[in-house]
């Protein structure tokens, strides 16, 4: 997989982008630029009276004039897929399946057809020589050529697509997986590999624990299990219960040196593994030292199982954590010129928002005033960095004694305390708006963990390992979570949302955040939101 603003990005997708891009490109490039190529080489005629015409009103010579159209196109392209990419058809799960692709492409294929030329007509009427521009046509060509071009490069990148999903079906490129350990960490390392096609890997088996092994052995008792390190009928088939390496070793005298390695690197080359995994739940007791070692100087890859789920997830597995991968594993710098970019984007972010929706704030605070007894705005006391409290503020949603009798509980989904005008607010999270004020004035920021009750953190800390480590970066308005999880209101979900937070923590950059911020636009838009 490759890495790209600190996003682990599976080859595949790059793949599927890239050639889509190509194929647009070379359509639309060549349609929107070929009424240029003749006079950028030279060539005159009579034909080409009219559009030396446009370039002299320009001040435009031919090769200048086709590098702008160019460059337009490249724009258009670059708009179209990001269309694309708001409709998920950059996602393995949609864009695999040909009748869930129809529907999206068709929709996305239309609205990219659209926005390429609201763009056309804004350039054209603002008078914009470089942006979207295409000298030489008049406004009705530019227009019938752009909507031909995206129609027949839409239609390429719609065969392109089924050929690609047909040779990946056919291929076998998937990078093959022997893991080390059948306990809780491997089943959840396995589920993952079975959910993520699109990532790249595939378990060919998994070498076997003493069944008698608590799957909780490593942690303390009153830590929360995590519910994605139980079997399921797929992870305990790939189970390769002939082989007993790990549970010789478990059943050995723990002072009993190692055998001699090989068997390991035998079965690897068996499978036709090309890499091994580590995924044991107590390595104090069973552990194959030399035989991975063996496999190393073999030249086969060997993977700690932590680093690889975050790799396929964009979460850290919490649960089967070992505190030396917090303590060694890179990530979770903290440099004082990337925290004032940071804070620079977090002001100009806020101050950019305010001055376009200022007036659906102050017909929220009508509104809201109008549909429900008590104040428009909702206050309440909030944990940040380092554990400080600090005040939130955001539009009230809930009726205004939500808690008057339960005390302080997380909303549920079809939550009765909420109003019919701030379940509308949620979804669309304009209720998340007055936060704004919350970063200008420093105790949020733009992207970071959702901001909890003091009442609350106590709770998941005596429960969940690490939960306050969540607390070394602002809160945010907006966060990796959120866009990952589902609303949830069990310690299962706080567990889930606190893995998605310290890859946060650990990957934190201003590159992150502005993606963060665009996949959050993306949910406003479509109405994703909780």
């Amino acid at each position: 997989m490759l890495r790209l603003l600190q996003h682990y990005l599976p080859i595949r997708t790059t793949l599927l982008v890239l050639g889509e891009s190509l194929v647009l490109l070379a359509v639309v490039g060549s349609l929107m630029s070929m009424h240029l190529w003749d006079l950028a080489s030279g060539i005159r005629g009579a034909e080409f009276t009219s559009i030396w015409r446009d370039l002299v009103a320009r001040e435009l010579y031919a090769r200048e004039a086709l590098e702008i159209a160019l460059t337009s196109s490249v724009g258009v392209v670059v708009l179209t897929q990001i269309t694309l990419a708001f409709a998920r058809l950059y996602e393995f799960s949609v864009s695999a399946s040909p009748f869930r692709r129809a529907a999206r492409f068709i929709e996305a294929g239309g609205a990219a057809i659209f926005a390429n030329l609201l763009l056309l007509v804004i350039a054209h009427a603002w008078d914009l020589e470089r942006v979207h521009t295409f000298p030489g046509l008049s406004g009705t060509q530019a227009v019938m050529l752009m909507v031909t071009s995206l129609t027949i490069g839409l239609a390429l990148a719609w065969i392109y697509r089924a050929i690609f999903h047909s040779l990946l079906r056919r291929s076998n490129l998937q990078l093959r997986l022997l893991i080390i350990g059948s306990g809780g960490p491997a089943h959840a390392l396995a589920r993952q590999v079975l959910r993520h096609p699109e990532a790249g890997y595939r378990i060919v088996g998994m070498v076997p624990e003493n069944k008698n092994t608590d799957s909780n052995s490593t942690q303390p008792s009153q830590w929360l299990r995590d519910p994605t390190h139980q079997a399921t009928r797929s992870t305990e088939d790939l189970v390769l219960e002939n082989v007993e390496l790990l549970r010789e070793r478990q059943s050995a005298d723990r002072d009993e040196p190692e055998p001699p390695a090989g068997r390991l690197r035998a079965l690897v080359r068996e499978l036709g593994a090309d890499a091994v995994v580590v995924a044991i739940e107590d390595r104090r007791q069973a552990l194959p030292t030399n035989e991975l070692l063996d496999c190393r100087l073999a030249g086969f890859d060997v993977r700690e199982q932590e680093e690889l789920f975050e790799e396929i997830t964009g979460r850290i597995a919490v649960s089967a954590m070992r505190p030396s991968y917090l303590i060694y594993n890179e990530g979770f710098r903290r440099q004082s010129w990337a925290m004032l970019a940071k804070r620079v984007m977090d002001i100009a972010a806020a101050l950019f928002l305010l001055a376009f929706v200022w007036p659906v704030m102050l017909a929220s605070v009508f509104l809201v005033r109008r549909s429900s007894p008590g104040p428009a705005l909702f206050k309440q006391e909030r944990i940040g960095i380092h554990g400080r409290p600090f005040t939130l503020i955001k539009f009230r949603s809930m009726r205004e004694d939500a808690e008057a009798e339960t005390g302080p509980v997380w909303a549920a989904g079809n939550d009765p305390r909420i109003t019919k005008l701030g379940r509308f607010m949620r979804k669309t999270r304009v209720d998340e708006l007055p936060q704004l004020f919350n970063v200008l004035a420093g105790s949020m920021s733009m992207v970071g963990p959702r901001p909890e009750r003091e009442h609350f953190i106590r709770s998941l800390t005596e429960k969940i390992p690490y939960y306050d480590q969540r607390h070394i970066v602002k809160p945010g308005v907006t966060g990796w979570a959120q866009i990952n999880h589902p609303y949830g209101n069990t310690e299962e979900d706080a567990l889930a949302k606190l893995q998605y937070d310290l890859f946060y923590v650990k990957n934190q950059s201003v590159l992150f955040d502005l993606s963060v911020l665009v996949t959050t636009i993306r949910t406003v838009v479509l109405r994703q939101g909780t």
